[in-house]
């Protein structure tokens, strides 16, 4: 059997993730208005992972409004 070679590139850099939401633009009192509960529960979490792994000190929080559901950046 034939062994296959592999190739190791240097200087090749990782690009960036393309975020879903604005989270690293958001200032205290920001916030998202979603129309469906899924969409906004699903942010929350993103909104959580986010604060852990670039702004611990950063805080968001999911409430239902009048038109919807709306994640706020509280800190």
């Amino acid at each position: 059997m034939e062994e296959l070679a592999i190739k190791i590139d240097t200087g090749v850099p990782l690009p960036r993730r393309k975020s879903t939401y604005p989270f690293r633009d958001m200032d205290v009192g920001d916030s998202i208005l979603f129309v469906l509960e899924a969409r906004g529960a699903s942010a929350r979490v993103a909104a959580a992972h986010f604060c852990r792994l670039h702004a611990p000190k950063w805080a968001f929080s999911l409430r239902k409004v009048e038109n919807g559901w709306r994640l706020w950046r509280t800190a």
